[in-house]
């Protein structure tokens, strides 16, 4: 399954609890009866996702597949923008 679903099971599950959640939210027409309760839930699920996401466990693992090599053309281009230093 890990070579299916890219990422970490706790991101996968917040993914699951936000889109219930809006199911929820959207079944009970909570977003039209208490828009201001909706919103502030809304906001809260978001920053604690954010939050996991940035200051969860493992949040400098790597998570790609295949390693990111640059190709030669991005290495040129790091080149030239390097500021040159005049010698004094």
């Amino acid at each position: 399954m890990s070579n299916i679903f890219l990422g970490k099971p706790l991101h996968w599950l917040m993914l699951i609890v936000i889109a219930a959640g809006l199911w929820w939210a959207g079944d009970l027409r909570e977003h039209i009866v208490h828009f201001d309760a909706f919103i502030v839930v809304l906001l809260a699920i978001s920053t604690v996702c954010v939050l996991i996401v940035l200051y969860g466990p493992g949040h400098d693992e790597r998570v790609t597949r295949d390693e990111i090599v640059p190709d030669e053309t991005e290495l040129r281009l790091a080149e030239v923008a390097k500021p040159e230093i005049a010698p004094e």
